[in-house]
């Protein structure tokens, strides 16, 4: 596996191998035929430099570019878990059960600190690296994912109630 590492990063390393085998082949060639190879490699070795190079900047653009889009995903779920939490209010406050809508009031509570600490993470997501923020994510959204759950159950128990 080294080796192949190696070979991979000195792309130099390789042409002029190449360009000598082709010169302990070919005993017809002359100081100028191989300072013509040498060139020719040395062209190919920068134009593989700047094409790696490239590619490497569109990864990372893209990297960067799925990572807003993910963030912004997780910012627009916790708005609508905003919006279920306060249309759960207002039935919690219309319902006739007092016993029910005094627990229905403190899972809301809890849903908001819990809501609060997932809004602190996203905005501690936007502010890591690229290759850092996935673990971040998956566990936001298992959090956004949980809330979400336990507000589809207390909205089921309250349709159920009234």
């Amino acid at each position: 596996m080294k080796t192949n590492y190696f070979l991979l990063n000195k792309p130099a390393a390789i042409a002029l191998l190449f360009t000598f085998a082709l010169w302990g082949c070919n005993k017809g060639m002359n100081k100028s035929d191989v300072e013509d190879k040498v060139e020719d490699a040395q062209e190919a070795t920068q134009e593989a430099k700047e094409k790696t190079q490239e590619a490497i900047e569109a990864r990372e653009e893209f990297t960067a570019d799925y990572k807003e889009t993910k963030v912004a995903e997780l910012e627009d779920r916790s708005k609508v878990i905003d919006d279920r939490i306060r249309d759960l209010e207002k039935t919690a406050k219309k319902s006739a059960n007092n016993a029910a809508s005094s627990d229905i009031q403190s899972a809301i509570s809890e849903f908001q600190e819990e809501k609060q600490e997932i809004n602190k993470k996203i905005k501690d997501v936007k502010a890591l690296d690229t290759q850092d923020w996935s673990d971040s994510y998956k566990e936001i959204d298992e959090g956004i994912t949980r809330i979400e759950g336990e507000l589809d159950k207390i909205s089921g128990s309250l349709e159920d109630n009234n």
